[in-house]
C-alpha cells in the first residue's frame, strides 16, 4: 500500500501547489478556477503531511517510527535538502520550492527535474506487480539527469559554482570536514592516469576527477570565507594532511589546485589552533619553503601563508637550519628570472618578520649576515619590503653599508647554485641540516676593511656625522675591540696591526664628539676603569712625580727635528697607543658620569690624577692631560674632593706652578723641558692656571690648595688675569675641547684675538701677555 501511495498519489500532488492562490473567506464567492486551485493546495499540504508521517520524518507531537526505505526513496526523488524539509509542521516552504525554479549550493530544482520526477512515477506505474505495488529500492537508485554531473558531499550538499554559503544553514558546519574527505578520495587516483604534460589531455574520467577536486577546494575556500569560525575543524594535523597532499597531485601545470590549497591554508592561518597544527609538522613547513624554489606560479600564495606563520619559532628554525633563508633570498635576489616587485617585497617582509621572531630570530639574522652586509640586515629588520628591494638595487657607500651591483650579481649566482644543490639533497628524502660558509662572496671585497658593530670604521671617520641606526651598538663594539687591540700590542706578534688601536680610538673620539650623551653610557657599562688601567699599563715605563719635577728628568732618549727646528722625542708605536688611550679618556672626561667613575678606585687599581700628571710629560700628550684634569675636577663632579686629594698627594699643584714659572733658571726650570712650541706653551699655561683655579674652588681640600698657591710668587703673577683670549676660538664650547681644536688645525691656530706684538725685554713683566704666548727666549 505504501509503495502504491508513493508512486500513484502523493508525489504528483506535491507538484500541483500554487503559492499565489490565497484562501479567501468562505462567504466570498469564488470562480471555479480559484476554487480548484485552493483544493489542490490543500491536497498538496495533506500529501506532504502524509509523506512525513509514512517515512517517519515528521517532527510534531504525533510521531511515527522511522522508515528507512521510505526516507531513502524520498531523498532520491526529492533531493536530500528538499526531503529534509518534510519535517516542518507547515510545509508551505517545501511546496513553494518544489513548484519554483531554484539553483543554490544546496538545492537545484527546476521544470526539468519536475518533469523527470513525473516521468519516473509514470514508468513505475507501468511496471507494477500484479497486486499493484512495486519495490521502493528501485527509487533509491534514481538520479536526475540535470544533477548527474554534480558533486555531492556528505550526502546532503551539492557543490555547483559555489559563490557563497548561508551561514545560518545548519548543514554548513558539516561541509568543510566532508570536503576534505572528498579531496582525499579524489587524490587517490593513479599517477599514470593523472600524469599530464603540456599539449596532452586526460580522458574524460580523469578530467572529471580533477574537476571535482577543484570544486571541493573552491567550495571549502568559499565556506571558510563566509564562516571563519569553521576553521577550527582543521585544528589537527590529520585534518590538514589532505590539504598538503594536494600539492603532490601530478596534474597539468594549467591546473589551479595548488593555488586553491594555498588560499584555503591562508584562511586557516587566522585560527590559532590551525596555525599551531600547521607548524607542528616540520615536513609541511619545508614543503612550503621548497615551493618558493620550484613552484613559480604558487610563490605569491606561499609567501602569504609563510608570512602568517613567520611569528612561530618552528618556521624561524626551519628557515635558519633547513635552508629556508636560501629559498627566500633566491626570490629577493633573482639571478636572471624576472620576479615581480610585489613578490620580492613580500620575501623581504617575510625575512624581516623571521628576524624579529623572539626565540630563533637571532639565528636567522646570523644566517643572513653570512650573505649580506650588516647594513642590509638592518634594513631588512626595519622594513618595509619595498625599501629593502630599493636598497638592493642601489649603489651605496656609507659607514653602515657598502653595496654595488657587482656584489649583488655575485651573491645572486651563489644563492641560485646553493638553492639548487640544497633542493636536490632534500628531494632524496632527508631533511638536510644546512649551514652556510663563514663568509659569502658578496662581502669578499670588504673583508680587509675594519668593521665594528656593522659599521666600517674608515668610512665612519670620513663622515662622523652620518646618522647611525644604532650608535650604542657601535660604541660598545669599539670599546671592546679597542681594549682587545691594546692588549694584543703587548705581545710581539706579526699578526697584530699596530695601527688598529689608533684607528679605533679615533673612531671612539669622533663618535663621542658627535654624540656626547653616549659618554654617560660608557660610564654605566663600567669601561672607564678598564681604560684607566690600560693607560696606566702603557705608562709604566715613564715616571713623573714631584721628585722628578724637582730633578728636571724630562729629557728623552731619542729625538727628531720638528718643523721649527727644535728637537722633539720620536714616538714609538707603544707611545702612540698610549696617547690614543689618553685621547679617549680626555673625551670621556667631559661627562660627569665618567669623571666620577675615574675617581672610583679600589685596591690595586691605578689612580687617574697621578696618571694624568705623568701624561703631562708625554710628547704630544701635555695639552690632553691638562684639559682632562680640568674636566674631571669640575664643580658638578661629586667625587671631586677625592681627585683633589690625589693631586695633593703626588704634588700636582707644585708641578703646575712649575709649568707657569717664567723665570729663566727658576725654581723648577720645568717649562724649558717640555719642548712646547709657541702655541702649545701659551695654551698649556692657560690650562694649568684653570686646573689650579679648579683645585682651589670650595671643597674639602680647598684650604690646603690655597695655602700652597698663596705662598707662590708665580701664582701671584697669574691668578687675577683673564686668559680666555689666548685659547683657540670656541675652545670652551666645542665638544672636542682645546686639544681637539689643536689636533684638527691644519695650519696656525685661530685665536679669538691676534697675538700682541713682541716687546723688548726691558718692558716685560711677569704678568705680561708675551709670557702667555710662550716666547722662545724664556721657555726654550
Amino acid at each position: 500500500m505504501l509503495n502504491l501511495i508513493y508512486s500513484r498519489y502523493l508525489l504528483p500532488l506535491l507538484l500541483q501547489y500554487d503559492s499565489t492562490a490565497e484562501e479567501s473567506d468562505t462567504k466570498e464567492s469564488h470562480g471555479v478556477g480559484a476554487s480548484v486551485q485552493i483544493a489542490k493546495n490543500m491536497h498538496a499540504v495533506r500529501a506532504a503531511h502524509a509523506l512525513s508521517r509514512l517515512s517517519g520524518l515528521c517532527a510534531d507531537e504525533v510521531s511515527t517510527p522511522y522508515n528507512e526505505a521510505a526516507a531513502g526513496a524520498l531523498r532520491a526523488l526529492l533531493t536530500p535538502k528538499l526531503a529534509s524539509m518534510l519535517k516542518d509542521q507547515i510545509p508551505k516552504d517545501l511546496l513553494s520550492k518544489l513548484n519554483t525554479n531554484l539553483e543554490s549550493p544546496e538545492i537545484i530544482w527546476n521544470s526539468s527535474t519536475r518533469a523527470e520526477l513525473l516521468k519516473f512515477v509514470d514508468q513505475q506505474r507501468t511496471s507494477e506487480d500484479p497486486d499493484g505495488s512495486y519495490d521502493l529500492k528501485d527509487s533509491h537508485g534514481f538520479v536526475y539527469k540535470a544533477l548527474s554531473k554534480e558533486l555531492y558531499v556528505g550526502n546532503n550538499q551539492v557543490l555547483r559554482s559555489i559563490l557563497s554559503i548561508d551561514s545560518s544553514s545548519p548543514e554548513t558546519s558539516e561541509l568543510p570536514n566532508n570536503a576534505v574527505d572528498s579531496s582525499v578520495n579524489e587524490q587517490h587516483v593513479s599517477d599514470d592516469s593523472l600524469a599530464v604534460s603540456r599539449g596532452k589531455t586526460t580522458d574524460k574520467e580523469d578530467f572529471q576527477l580533477i574537476k571535482n577536486l577543484q570544486f571541493g577546494l573552491t567550495s571549502l575556500q568559499n565556506i571558510l570565507t563566509s564562516n571563519p569560525n569553521l576553521a577550527s575543524i582543521f585544528s589537527t594535523k590529520e585534518k590538514l594532511l589532505p590539504l598538503f597532499e594536494c600539492f603532490s597531485v601530478p596534474v597539468a601545470s594549467e591546473s589551479n589546485i595548488p593555488q586553491l590549497c594555498l588560499s584555503v591554508l591562508s584562511l586557516l592561518t587566522t585560527c590559532a589552533s590551525c596555525l599551531e597544527a600547521m607548524v607542528a609538522d616540520g615536513s609541511s613547513l619545508l614543503l612550503l619553503l621548497q615551493m618558493l624554489h620550484y613552484a613559480t606560479a604558487c610563490r605569491e600564495g606561499v609567501l602569504h601563508v609563510l608570512y602568517a606563520l613567520a611569528s612561530t619559532p618552528e618556521l624561524a628554525w626551519a628557515a635558519a637550519k633547513h635552508g629556508g633563508v636560501v629559498y627566500i633570498l633566491e626570490l629577493l635576489l633573482p639571478l636572471q628570472q624576472e620576479i615581480p616587485l610585489q613578490q620580492r617585497a613580500a620575501a623581504a617582509s617575510l625575512l624581516g618578520k623571521l628576524v624579529g621572531q623572539p626565540m630563533h630570530g637571532p639565528r636567522v639574522a646570523i644566517t643572513l649576515a653570512r650573505f649580506l652586509p650588516d647594513g642590509l640586515v638592518s634594513v631588512i629588520r626595519d622594513g618595509p619590503g619595498e625599501a629593502v628591494v630599493s636598497a638592493l638595487e642601489q649603489t651605496t657607500e656609507t659607514p653602515e653599508l657598502v653595496w654595488t651591483p657587482a656584489m649583488a650579481a655575485s651573491l645572486s649566482a651563489q644563492i641560485s647554485t646553493m638553492a639548487s644543490d640544497l633542493y636536490r639533497e632534500q628531494m632524496k628524502g632527508r631533511v638536510v641540516d644546512w649551514d652556510v660558509p663563514e663568509q659569502a662572496s658578496a662581502q669578499q671585497e670588504m673583508r680587509d676593511e675594519p668593521q665594528v658593530g656593522g659599521i666600517y670604521v674608515r668610512l665612519f671617520l670620513k663622515d662622523p656625522k652620518f646618522p647611525l641606526r644604532n650608535p650604542k651598538r657601535f660604541l660598545e663594539g669599539l670599546l671592546d675591540q679597542y681594549l682587545s687591540s691594546i692588549a694584543a700590542t703587548h705581545y710581539d706578534t706579526q699578526a697584530v696591526d699596530p695601527e688598529l688601536p689608533l684607528l679605533l680610538s679615533a673612531a671612539l673620539v669622533s663618535l663621542l664628539r658627535v654624540h656626547p650623551a653616549l659618554a654617560d653610557h660608557v660610564g654605566y657599562l663600567g669601561y672607564v676603569p678598564k681604560l684607566v688601567a690600560a693607560v696606566a699599563y702603557e705608562a709604566r715605563r715613564e715616571t713623573m712625580s714631584s721628585e722628578d719635577v724637582k730633578n728636571g728628568n724630562y729629557a728623552a732618549d731619542k729625538a727628531y727635528e720638528s718643523d721649527d727646528g727644535s728637537a722633539q722625542p720620536a714616538q714609538t708605536p707603544q707611545e702612540r697607543v698610549r696617547l690614543s688611550c689618553l685621547r679617549v679618556l680626555h673625551q670621556l672626561a667631559a661627562s660627569t658620569t665618567c669623571a666620577e667613575a675615574m675617581a672610583a678606585t679600589s685596591a690595586g687599581t691605578p689612580q687617574v690624577v697621578p696618571l694624568l700628571m705623568k701624561a703631562i710629560g708625554w710628547q704630544g700628550g701635555s695639552i690632553l692631560a691638562l684639559e682632562t684634569l680640568k674636566r674631571v675636577v669640575v664643580a658638578g663632579n661629586r667625587a671631586r674632593d677625592a681627585l683633589v686629594a690625589q693631586g695633593l698627594k703626588v704634588g700636582l699643584v707644585e708641578v703646575l706652578l712649575g709649568l707657569l714659572d717664567w723665570r729663566a733658571g727658576g725654581r723648577n726650570g720645568l717649562c724649558s723641558q717640555m719642548k712646547w712650541n709657541e702655541s702649545e706653551a701659551s695654551i698649556g699655561r692657560v690650562l694649568a692656571i684653570e686646573v689650579l683655579h679648579a683645585f682651589a674652588a670650595e671643597g674639602a681640600h680647598c684650604t690646603k690648595v690655597r695655602d700652597i698657591l698663596n705662598a707662590s710668587d708665580v701664582w701671584s703673577a697669574y691668578k687675577d688675569q683673564k686668559h680666555d683670549l689666548f685659547l683657540p676660538s670656541n675652545a670652551q664650547s666645542a665638544a672636542a675641547g682645546v686639544a681637539g681644536l689643536i689636533e684638527n688645525s691644519s695650519s696656525r691656530l685661530t685665536y679669538a684675538l691676534t697675538a700682541p706684538p713682541q716687546q723688548s725685554s726691558q718692558a716685560r713683566s711677569p704678568a705680561s701677555t708675551s709670557h702667555l704666548n710662550g716666547n722662545q727666549d724664556q721657555f726654550s
